[in-house]
């Protein structure tokens, strides 16, 4: 064995260097997250003069909806979204897919959302949204039962015997036609 061979793998310089990166990482994300929640409270309030349904929430439930200062309309306390340029997709992004989120799944993201925002129909936009989630699909085990093995079908006796049909639909234009038909005997 040869002494000169041996050196060490991280040294002082490289494992202040990555402790710096993880401290600035963290207030790094921290202040994106508070970016882009900014952003999407501006973009909340700029879509709510377009609403006409306003004025008719505030008279109509006046116990339960309410202006705040900054004049986000809010529902027992909570910011309501409409659905214009995708806000709730959107809001729904951000308590879910976010880097500090952790696509915690349907119950606790419907949580997080509850605590601050409301629109209708939020239970079945979270569950489809969190349903849709291909980092949650890849990474969270399937509860169904097993496959059956694969049985493979007959050979028939002579030809038409079995016949299956099949329409591709949806394709591309290529002269004026989008389907395929598919005969197989």
């Amino acid at each position: 064995m040869n002494l000169h061979n041996f050196c060490p793998v991280f040294t002082h310089k490289k494992i202040a260097a990555s402790l710096q990166a993880t401290i600035l990482t963290t207030l790094t994300l921290h202040a994106a997250m508070i970016l882009d929640q900014n952003q999407l409270h501006s973009d909340i309030l700029a879509t709510l003069p377009s609403d006409s349904s306003i004025s008719n929430h505030l008279s109509y439930l006046k116990g339960h909806w309410s202006k705040d200062n900054a004049s986000f309309l809010r529902f027992d306390g909570r910011m309501y979204v409409l659905d214009n340029a995708n806000l709730c997709l959107r809001v729904l992004q951000y308590h879910h897919n976010h880097v500090l989120a952790g696509h915690l799944g349907q119950n606790k993201t419907l949580e997080l959302i509850q605590r601050h925002y409301t629109w209708p129909n939020i239970c079945d936009d979270v569950q489809k949204f969190c349903k849709s989630c291909v980092t949650c699909m890849q990474s969270k085990p399937q509860r169904h039962r097993p496959y059956r093995s694969l049985q493979q079908f007959p050979i028939p006796e002579h030809p038409w015997n079995s016949i299956s049909m099949d329409f591709i639909e949806k394709l591309p234009s290529s002269s004026s036609f989008n389907t395929i038909l598919v005969i197989v005997d």
